[in-house]
């Protein structure tokens, strides 16, 4: 990691940057791509009702969704994560001025997210940013898991293990999670249907 400016704008990217659920647009794309392992639908759909059943945590729940990439090499996961992104356009425009505004001002700018970082590096690349604070993706001999959900306070910590000292100027989500970023922000944004408005205190996610 380069040695980056004492001055941070953050980036939430499901439903903040990108318009969508980042997990599954690429699952949808990798059904598409590869037809014959759609069966996994089934497991992914049993996953989802332990989950909603408060069986799981969102963490495995999240673990045993990526099954539809299972038993293909990081090397693979990584050509397929290049191509959806590379005529994927379904940003959002007032955050992409936001983000290009935060750019012209020479910030630091860092997403922080909850999606697995192999899936959104290709598109954190096509956007210019550099530094990528999500959910890691662990590859083993029979398949994938997922680290700590980046979400909540988990962002906060692994925002300051990573950028300990330096000063939040900007920060946009859409997600009331992220609430605790907002806030330490010195100008924190809330984002709904793609547009951006100053947040004033928690109730305005309500």
């Amino acid at each position: 990691m380069s040695d980056p400016s004492d001055k941070l704008a953050l980036f939430d990217f499901d439903g903040t940057l990108y318009k969508y659920d980042s997990i599954l647009a690429f699952c949808l794309f990798y059904y598409r791509k590869k037809p014959l392992r759609i069966w996994r639908v089934i497991m992914q759909v049993y996953a989802w009702v332990l989950w909603k059943s408060n069986r799981i945590n969102t963490s495995t729940f999240k673990s045993k969704f990526i099954c539809f990439i299972a038993r293909d090499s990081a090397q693979e996961v990584q050509r397929m994560a290049a191509r959806f992104w590379e005529n994927q356009n379904a940003f959002n425009e007032e955050l992409i001025l936001a983000l290009q505004r935060c750019q012209e001002d020479s910030l630091c700018i860092v997403v922080v997210s909850a999606s697995p970082d192999l899936f959104i590096l290709p598109a954190c690349e096509k956007l210019g940013i550099t530094h990528v604070i999500s959910t890691t993706l662990r590859v083993h001999e029979d398949g994938y898991t997922l680290g700590t959900n980046c979400r909540g306070s988990e962002k906060t910590i692994r925002l300051r293990e990573a950028f300990p000292t330096q000063r939040i100027v900007q920060a946009y989500s859409d997600n009331t999670d992220d609430l605790p970023l907002l806030h330490a922000a010195e100008q924190g944004f809330l984002v709904k249907k793609g547009a951006i408005r100053s947040v004033l205190n928690a109730g305005d996610f309500h």
